[in-house]
């Protein structure tokens, strides 16, 4: 009879190495940490998260999952992965967070940026590196409202820099490409007398934006459009009068989805909409293939996912000589130029312009 508490033998596979245990521990620990990202966006993402946070102790885990309309076993699978990770407790079918859980809370926004808006690219680009094959596609409304959140920290500071140096304080902002309008939000903060428009396309991301902006108490100072920065361009709203416009990562999108010539004539077209308007360019250098940029810490774990992405989405990153001559011959003149904080990302990838056309107001 088989004793239950004893260990049992182990077969036997000749040929096999006594280092290869240690090497295949090494080898699959980014599987775990795929899995690892996955589960704390959902963490995150379900609300599980913030109700912990906001318990005074350990709570049930059963009673959890019913507050959230959740399945208490998936759930409860859900938890005990993170328990291993150290991320949670669980203990006599309750739950906590553990330290690491509010040390990655602190950075959700990119877990919503690359694992709610791209997680399901990763999963396409098999199929989408065959000849011929279509662009893998995003969840736009998670993109959106990743990329505004992490803008706090590297967009907004670099456009609030550039006004505030130049002496600048918009009245009208238009922000085209807006995602969940969080610039046009923070603007609005920041300057109680301005006002603002915004235009995205993404139908998700602008009901989010929608949103964002109703319960902020903002639908009389910001008005939404839900059309790309092309087709507004063309035929600008009545009554939409902006010394000010953001053009925050859409550049990219217009040069990889219609090419330069686009890109030259959706600026042309806003210098004839609104010659005497400032202009802020938020865009990304493309240094994927400079080693002393791509071994930095920031490059490894943020950049270097970020320039992959771009190629399989239909988005295009260019040099900043390429930007700034494209700049050029678009009839603009660069009156100052930024980089992200330094205490946030010293790698100088992000580029920050404040443009105007030439022979304007000084």
């Amino acid at each position: 009879m088989i004793n239950g508490h004893s260990p049992l033998p182990p077969a036997r596979l000749p040929g096999v190495d006594e280092g290869f245990e240690q090497r295949l521990i090494d080898g699959i620990r980014p599987i775990a940490e795929l899995f690892l990202a996955s589960c704390l966006h959902h963490l995150f993402a379900s609300g599980v998260y913030d109700a912990l946070n906001k318990a005074d102790g350990p709570s049930e885990i059963e009673a959890l999952a019913e507050d959230l309309d959740l399945d208490t076993e998936r759930l409860t699978g859900l938890l005990l992965f993170l328990a291993n990770e150290g991320v949670v407790t669980v203990q006599g079918g309750r739950t906590a967070l553990g330290a690491k859980a509010h040390s990655y809370a602190e950075f959700r926004s990119w877990y919503t940026f690359f694992v709610g808006g791209y997680a399901g690219t990763v999963g396409q680009m098999g199929g989408a590196m065959r000849r011929g094959a279509p662009f893998c596609t995003r969840e736009g409304r998670d993109v959106g409202t990743g990329s505004c959140e992490i803008a706090h920290y590297d967009g907004m500071p670099m456009m609030h820099t550039l006004l505030t140096d130049a002496g600048l304080e918009p009245a009208c902002l238009l922000d085209l490409g807006c995602g969940d309008a969080q610039y046009l939000i923070d603007l609005c903060r920041r300057m109680p007398g301005a006002t603002a428009w915004g235009a995205e396309p993404d139908p998700d991301a602008f009901e989010q934006a929608r949103r964002n902006i109703e319960a902020e108490g903002l639908g009389d100072r910001i008005t939404l459009v839900n059309a790309s920065a092309e087709s507004f361009l063309a035929d600008p709203p009545t009554g939409c009068a902006p010394d000010t416009i953001v053009f925050g990562y859409v550049l990219q999108e217009v040069l990889g989805q219609q090419g330069e010539k686009a890109v030259l004539q959706m600026l042309g077209s806003l210098l004839r909409a609104f010659p005497d308007i400032d202009i802020v360019v938020i865009e990304v250098d493309q240094k994927v293939t400079d080693p002393s940029v791509m071994r930095h810490g920031l490059a490894r774990n943020f950049w270097n996912l970020y320039y992959l992405l771009h190629v399989f989405t239909n988005q295009h990153l260019e040099t900043r000589p390429f930007w700034e001559d494209l700049f050029e011959r678009a009839g603009l003149e660069c009156r100052a130029a930024v980089t992200t904080p330094s205490s946030v990302d010293s790698s100088g990838v992000e580029l920050g312009y404040l443009l105007r056309g030439r022979g304007l107001r000084t």
